[in-house]
């Protein structure tokens, strides 16, 4: 809509006139984009105080398309899924994401869950990311650390170079929350930050089911800020040791 009506109003270079009311509206066939440019013509002819020229107008509607798609682009969210798909939507896969998020990091990648099991694609891209200088930082639950709700640990996905060349951050018990049940709270954060660009949050641990079994919903977040400020809460957390090292343990 925006471009032909603004190239319409600065040729015109006058003021509201029905004439080129009918010419604008002949110019936009979209009936989604002719609502809008109805409105804000009637605007324009009813509103006193906004003497603008047609020229005047074009800027402003220049102006505003502008501002809009420098917003979409600062903040860009698409969606993530994994399990039956029953629509036409191009929705790509968690395993997908993950693994083009590790080959397109730059300098720096978190990946947090609950549970890390068979994944031996993303173990070899992950040696891949670490062999080209990446730093790699792995926030999880392990058998200790989560009392016992999960079984196997790290090292029965992540061969010891990977542990050795990576900082590994655990949620030790004595830090977490208790219920009058004794029971504690669980580490179930599910999701990577990459080059504190990128943030990616989803319902799938990394493990073998949920990347090619379950049904998994996330969003993948292009948004230095927001990306920045999970990543601040987390060295926020390892600063005041309620995420320690797993060596420590």
């Amino acid at each position: 809509m925006q471009a032909p009506s603004s190239s319409y109003l600065e040729i015109s270079n006058g003021f509201y006139s029905e004439a080129l009311v009918g010419q604008l509206l002949q110019s936009v066939t979209n009936p989604r984009f002719r609502r809008p440019l109805q409105d804000l013509l009637v605007a324009w002819r009813d509103d006193t105080n906004l003497l603008w020229s047609s020229a005047e107008l074009a800027t402003a509607l220049t102006s505003s398309a502008y501002t809009a798609q420098a917003a979409r682009q600062e903040l860009a969210v698409d969606l993530v899924w994994t399990g039956p798909s029953c629509s036409n939507l191009a929705i790509r896969r968690t395993d997908q994401v993950l693994l083009q998020l590790i080959r397109e990091c730059q300098q720096e990648i978190t990946l947090i869950s609950f549970a890390i099991y068979k994944i031996p694609a993303i173990v070899e891209e992950l040696i891949l990311a670490l062999n080209r200088g990446i730093k790699l930082r792995i926030v999880a639950e392990t058998p200790d650390s989560g009392d016992g709700k999960i079984a196997f640990g790290l090292q029965s996905t992540f061969d010891g170079s990977i542990l050795k060349r990576a900082e590994v951050l655990i949620w030790p018990k004595d830090k977490r929350p208790i219920d009058g049940a004794g029971k504690y709270g669980s580490l179930h954060i599910k999701g990577a930050i990459v080059d504190q660009e990128k943030l990616f949050v989803t319902s799938a641990n990394l493990t073998e089911y949920a990347l090619s079994l379950n049904m998994e919903l996330g969003v993948l977040v292009k948004n230095a800020a927001i990306a920045k400020q999970i990543n601040s809460q987390l060295d926020n957390l390892v600063l005041e040791q309620v995420l320690v090292p797993l060596t420590q343990q």
